[in-house]
């Protein structure tokens, strides 16, 4: 037991609580600072500075892995703190990795800590169901092009921030499920179109505005590289009545657990190839088993369903773990979504003060 890699997680939240889970899972010793704790579960401290965190017994000694799930304004102090107390830390953060005010300070501490290795999480970078999704594609319609790549993912979050969790008020909804949705389409474009796509002005994006939580629903669509027609859609509220920018390729596919749609959708010639991510929605309301999902080929002649059972988080997490601990090569920070999230939510900024719920058209604001 002495042996195995010890790893702090720092925050306690939906993300922390998760973290924690599947890194016990994968035969790690875990413990868990969170200052806000209200509850004091085995392992888990609070009030505790990142340069004090506490040890139990069988958490003696060094820290060798980090993983940040605290809020998103707090993810360079707290990475300070860490590289404060081991300047070759080795940390995972959770998306996105700062607000777009904090990046050259991101990069100051990178700069200044060579021997730190740092991985932001994206989960579903490392989908499986993404991959058969594209060969899915393949197999049935090697000689078409991919005409449209759309991406929805939207989570009905009023209750939890009626209760006081992390609302994002300097990205509204581009800040919760809009870097996953990012990471999506990375995987489904090609990667000079996904980089022509993110390092593009944003054209043509549209959204609602609410006084108190800022954009609570957006509908981006861009053309990216061969005419390929990009289309993501996000809501914290669920369709809402007002929001008739729902994409009606969507509103077939149902809410899950916790208003949850989590859709992705290939367009090839006269086909579509949809992933259903988990949580899925069955006809009488109840839903498919956790980390199962569901992939639709609608095809000139039938449709064909495929579940996929995966977890995308514990694939991301075993993954960040091998690299770092195995000190196997990372890939730079990438910050686009960062600029990406923060570019399209400028295009709401100056309703910020003055608007009740309402539509803006986003191209011309």
């Amino acid at each position: 037991m002495s042996d195995l890699p010890r790893v702090c997680v720092v925050g306690y939240g939906v993300a922390g609580k998760l973290h924690h889970r599947l890194l016990e899972a994968a035969g790690l010793r875990v413990c868990t600072v969170d200052p806000d704790l209200t509850g004091m579960p085995v392992g888990v401290h609070r009030h505790r500075p990142i340069e004090h965190s506490p040890t139990v017994a069988d958490m003696a000694g060094p820290v060798h892995l980090w993983s940040l799930c605290t809020p998103t304004q707090s993810h360079v102090d707290v990475l300070a703190q860490v590289l404060n107390r081991d300047p070759r830390a080795r940390v995972i953060m959770e998306k996105p990795a700062c607000r777009a005010q904090d990046v050259p300070r991101l990069l100051d501490l990178l700069e200044r800590h060579p021997g730190a290795r740092v991985v932001v999480m994206n989960q579903y970078r490392h989908a499986h169901a993404l991959r058969l999704l594209d060969d899915l594609r393949r197999h049935h319609m090697p000689d078409h092009p991919v005409t449209a790549v759309r991406v929805a993912f939207s989570k009905d979050r009023r209750p939890d921030m009626e209760a006081g969790r992390f609302v994002d008020r300097d990205h509204g909804v581009f800040g919760y499920e809009w870097p996953h949705m990012l990471a999506v389409a990375s995987r489904l474009l090609p990667p000079d179109a996904y980089r022509a796509y993110v390092e593009s002005p944003v054209e043509d994006v549209r959204g609602i505005v609410d006084e108190d939580y800022f954009v609570t629903a957006a509908r981006e669509r861009a053309v990216v590289a061969d005419g390929v027609e990009l289309e993501l859609y996000s809501s914290v509220v669920g369709d809402a009545p007002e929001d008739t920018d729902v994409p009606d390729w969507a509103r077939p596919f149902g809410h899950s657990t916790g208003g949850r749609r989590r859709l992705a959708q290939l367009q090839v010639g006269p086909a579509l190839f949809t992933a259903e991510m988990d949580p899925v929605a069955l006809p009488d309301g109840s839903r498919l088993p956790g980390n199962t999902h569901r992939l639709t080929a609608q095809l000139p002649n039938g449709c064909q369903e495929t579940l996929v059972n995966d977890s995308p988080m514990d694939n991301a997490l075993r993954t960040a773990v091998a690299r770092l601990l195995g000190d196997l090569p990372l890939p730079p920070v990438d910050l686009r979504p960062v600029h990406r999230i923060n570019a399209l939510a400028g295009h709401f900024g100056h309703a910020r003060a003055t608007a009740a719920a309402g539509r803006l058209s986003g191209g011309a604001v």
